[in-house]
């Protein structure tokens, strides 16, 4: 699998079990999600990085010919009839664990500026007022 960035942030996986597998659809609609897409001319399977639905893109930049959505699959083939495959369970997939980025802590943000006690300024690094001295 690998990242790309397009228009999007995407994650590309070699076959559509891998996005299925790292999705987690509910476990009844598997089935269903592979016998839905199988026979559809597909090449990249992608989830972008919202993870609302699986993307399938047609060979030569063909465009999208099948998303895999948590209620349906919408088959939009380039050659035949556009459907939409409902899914047994409805529901989103499970979503992915989000890393959060530790705050720095920065000494601004711990302890207030110092002033000086006669005009209220904020004094410099040198702890005496320019302007009182």
């Amino acid at each position: 699998m690998s990242s790309s960035a397009a228009s999007e942030e995407r994650t590309y996986f070699s076959t559509i079990e891998d996005a299925i597998a790292d999705w987690q659809p509910p476990l009844d609609n598997i089935t269903a999600i592979r016998d839905a897409v199988r026979g559809l001319g597909y090449e990249h399977v992608f989830i972008p990085a919202s993870r609302e639905f699986i993307g399938l893109e047609a060979p030569a930049g063909g465009g999208i010919v099948g998303y895999v959505m948590p209620d349906f699959v919408s088959l939009q083939p380039l050659q035949g009839e556009k459907r939409m495959v409902p899914l047994p369970v409805a529901g989103s997939p499970a979503p992915k664990p989000v890393k959060k980025a530790k705050a720095k802590k920065t000494s601004t943000a711990e302890e207030p500026p110092k002033l000086c006690m006669t005009c209220f300024t904020v004094l410099p690094a040198t702890g005496i007022c320019a302007y009182c001295e």
